[in-house]
């Protein structure tokens, strides 16, 4: 609860703000409204956060190596989240800086700065705490929430690098059959979504990795058999 004297302050403060005169204050005041180009949706934030948002989310983003649009927006979902997250937790810290800022311990004679700070962030707690609650309620949430988008992400990433991989052994395996033929083989001519070049760079790998049997001539044993 407030008391009578911190209930007149807050009054009397509210009668007087009209609204930001600095420049800076304006600034930070004004809003900026950007549209995601892949879903359309309008993030509407403070203009001094708009930088730190984009280069939070893009690194996220970025950090799936998304392959089409359905994983990007996933990706974009997950990445949105967690900014909601970070944004709640700063909610609750400010609720705390707040509560210094009013002088919630201000009837206390506590002298030393950072006990009555302490003092003062219990009090806080105390008469905000179904406000807190809230906070911790949303933040669950929103952690969910990302949980679930990350799973749904990776399981649809996991299942585009089985089409792939199993598209590129078929791939494979035509290529060298054409080879062995003495064939042109083009990949997308035979219904795969890859090039000729990253077919022939797998198959030089498979080669690479496919031990190749020891062979041993009769001066390495000793007889006149070979064996492999």
């Amino acid at each position: 609860m407030l008391s009578e004297k911190q209930l007149k302050a807050n009054q009397a403060n509210a009668k007087k703000s009209t609204g930001p005169k600095s420049a800076d204050g304006k600034k930070r005041s004004s809003l900026n409204a950007v549209r995601h180009g892949l879903t359309g949706q309008v993030v509407v934030l403070p203009t001094e956060d708009m930088e730190a948002f984009k280069q939070f989310t893009t690194t996220i983003v970025d950090s799936f190596n998304t392959a089409d649009a359905a994983e990007r927006q996933l990706a974009q979902s997950y990445a949105d989240l967690q900014w909601r997250i970070n944004r709640a937790t700063s909610v609750e810290s400010t609720m705390f800086t707040l509560g210094i800022m009013e002088e919630t311990a201000e009837n206390l004679t506590i002298e030393h700065a950072e006990a009555h700070n302490a003092v003062s962030n219990a009090k806080t707690f105390r008469n905000q705490s179904q406000e807190f609650d809230r906070i911790g309620i949303y933040t669950q949430r929103l952690i969910n929430s990302a949980e679930k988008v990350l799973k749904q992400l990776k399981q649809l990433q996991a299942e585009r690098k089985e089409r792939q991989e199993k598209e590129m052994a078929d791939a494979s395996l035509l290529y060298q059959y054409h080879r062995a033929r003495s064939e042109s083989f083009d990949p997308r001519q035979n219904g795969f979504d890859l090039t000729t070049a990253q077919v022939k760079a797998h198959v030089h790998l498979l080669t690479l990795r496919t031990p190749k049997p020891i062979t041993f001539t009769a001066t390495d044993c000793g007889t006149g058999h070979r064996f492999v």
